[in-house]
């Protein structure tokens, strides 16, 4: 199991000794230290970059600092235009608060829209079909909601965040297996089932290959088939172009090729592979909501996405540490996953949390 060495961090730390209550000070402290640093680099990048700037980080410190608490929020009103025609949309923006947490501004970032379920996205279009309607909805909604006040220390750098927002009508889910592979062809389908009921991996390897241009599903099906004959290696070469080529998007299926591929490159040491499927993908919602997929496996995929990235290129410290957090709260409510995981848990937080401590306390000493 890797652990984030100090040297990660561009501070001068340092050894205390400090009581409990040190600690939640300087922990406070560390974590004020790192978000100021973060949000002040989104802020440059925002106003000078035209490439896609990193937000996890300065979501993740505002998580926790309990930063991102809402006070009071309004409802999102459906546009009805859009309800009846069966339209679903995601609507991204970035949320710009007031030091007494009253929201300052709203700026759209991206609508995407379309229909069926909005986690699959299945031939949604970016600004697509009555985006202008979802946009206005989302902004005048987010626009009226309040947050905690920032603190005075922190209202040096102004307070930005992105929100989702998710319109989706009812019956629009994917997480039925057979609902995943409805825009095949019902001849399609029903051979699909047929092969796999009678267990003929070779025959139904053969014909996923043979359309594999067609559809996302035939790759996944010719990675699936490959794994349940033993090949190994083509299996997880197959389910990683799935997943580079919108597989995440897929409920089970996706999840299935994530926790497969992912503990791969983890002990690949390609933490950069790791981050790129784990990020993409819906494993924290598949750990509350899937049925199919082992949660052990799902909890064993997370973990080491949330150590890899520690260790990426530009480490995201901040938002390791907010994914196995709410590993633990998931744990603890619900369970299912093995002692050993557990103690990885509990070991990165407390490595992460030490780190930041030590921040807090060189600050106060300064």
């Amino acid at each position: 199991m890797k652990f984030l060495s100090l040297t990660i961090f561009v501070f001068a730390l340092f050894t205390s000794c400090a009581s409990a209550n040190d600690d939640d000070l300087f922990m406070r402290k560390g974590l004020e230290t790192l978000y100021l640093q973060e949000a002040e680099k989104y802020l440059v990048c925002i106003e000078s970059s035209a490439d896609p700037c990193q937000f996890s980080e300065v979501e993740g410190y505002l998580e926790l600092l309990d930063m991102k608490k809402i006070e009071r929020s309004a409802p999102v009103k459906y546009p009805r235009s859009a309800q009846i025609k069966g339209y679903a949309a995601v609507v991204e923006s970035l949320i710009s608060i007031n030091e007494d947490g009253s929201v300052e501004s709203v700026k759209v970032l991206y609508c995407s829209s379309g229909k069926g379920d909005p986690r699959l996205q299945f031939k949604w279009s970016e600004g697509g079909q009555y985006c202008g309607n979802f946009e206005k909805a989302s902004v005048k909604a987010l626009a009226e909601w309040e947050f905690k006040p920032l603190p005075e220390r922190l209202q040096r750098i102004p307070r930005k965040f992105q929100h989702r927002v998710v319109f989706s009508l009812p019956g629009q889910s994917s997480q039925d297996i057979n609902i995943q592979i409805t825009e095949l062809k019902s001849s399609q389908v029903r051979k699909i089932q047929k092969l796999t009921k009678a267990k003929d991996w070779s025959e139904l390897e053969a014909y996923a290959l043979k359309n594999i241009d067609k559809n996302p599903v035939f790759r996944y099906y010719a990675a699936d088939s490959a794994w349940l004959m033993g090949n190994q290696a083509l299996a997880i070469e197959r389910f990683t172009e799935f997943l580079e080529n919108g597989g995440n998007s897929y409920w089970h299926f996706g999840i299935k090729a994530a926790a497969i591929v992912i503990p791969h490159y983890y002990e690949l040491g390609n933490d950069k592979k790791v981050v790129e499927l784990g990020k993409a993908s819906l494993l924290e919602p598949y750990l509350r909501e899937g049925n199919v997929v082992s949660k052990s496996a799902v909890a064993q995929a997370i973990i080491f996405y949330a150590t890899s990235l520690m260790f990426q290129e530009n480490p995201e410290i901040a938002y390791a540490l907010t994914r196995f957090k709410r590993l633990k709260q998931y744990v603890r409510r619900y369970g299912g996953i093995t002692g050993d995981q557990m103690r990885m848990i509990n070991e990165q937080i407390t490595n992460l949390e030490g780190q930041i401590i030590k921040i807090g306390s060189r600050d106060s000493d300064a």
